[in-house]
Order: C-alpha cells, then sequence, then structure tokens
C-alpha cells in the first residue's frame, strides 16, 4: 500500500534526515561578510543620528547659558549702571554661582560686549570663530 501520501512522506523523512554526508555546516564567509556589512550600515545610521542630536544639545545648552548670563548681567547693571562685566566678575561678585559653567559647551569663554547701553552676550559657537553664522545666540536685551 504504497499511496502518494506514504511515498511523499517517505521521500521527506529522507531528505531532513542526517547522515554522514549531509551534515550541518556552519555558515559561509559570504553569509558572514553580509551579515557584518548589514551590521555596519545600521551603525552607521545610528550614529549619524546620535552625532546630530548631540550637536543640536550642545547648541540648545548655550543658548540657555547665554540667557542665564543675560539675567545675571541684568542683576549686575543694576548696582553698577555704566559697567560692563566680564564673566569672571559676575562670579566674583556673587550674582554667577562657581559652580554654574562659565565656558561654553565647547569649551570657550562667552562673550560680553555692552555699547549705547545695550549689552549681548554670545558663544563663538562649534567652530570657535566669533562673527559668523553659528554664533549661539546674539541677542540684544
Amino acid at each position: 500500500m504504497n499511496t502518494l501520501r506514504h511515498r511523499i512522506a517517505i521521500a521527506l523523512h529522507a531528505l531532513t534526515r542526517p547522515t554522514p554526508r549531509r551534515r550541518m555546516r556552519g555558515m559561509t564567509l559570504v553569509e558572514i561578510m553580509i551579515v557584518v556589512v548589514i551590521m555596519g550600515l545600521i551603525a552607521s545610521a545610528v550614529g549619524i543620528a546620535v552625532f546630530d542630536q548631540a550637536k543640536k544639545a550642545r547648541v540648545d545648552t548655550a543658548g540657555q547659558e547665554v540667557r542665564t548670563m543675560e539675567h545675571a548681567i541684568e542683576l549686575w547693571r543694576q548696582d553698577h549702571p555704566s559697567g560692563c562685566p566680564t564673566v569672571e566678575r559676575l562670579v566674583s561678585d556673587g550674582i554667577l554661582n562657581r559652580r554654574q559653567r562659565t565656558r561654553d559647551p565647547w569649551d570657550n569663554d562667552y562673550l560680553i560686549s555692552c555699547e549705547n547701553g545695550e549689552t549681548s552676550v554670545h558663544s563663538k559657537g562649534p567652530d570657535a570663530i566669533d562673527g559668523n553664522e553659528d554664533d549661539v545666540p546674539r541677542r540684544r536685551n
């Protein structure tokens, strides 16, 4: 009674049964290389996204610190209406806390300028060159 169903079951069993000639082999070098390339592509995409976010976070931090400096200068100028403070002077007068950052995220000094009664505080930005488009921020009081 060799029905078609029985013959197919025997053939499938023979194909899936491990024999000395048909042992399970490991992965080939090509398969490993494909996996490595795919993992590299994923890692580079993630790295680019993380790098962009880190750069944005530094700019945001510098903007917040500039606003803090602007408020500190407003307080300082109430006692010294005709002067222009430095960051060191704000710290020594107790307006800025010694534990607060007094340098921007790129480890440059914040620039304070007082002209015509107006005060400007900004960071040179990532390239450390003053006066170009990546300065953070150049806002007037």
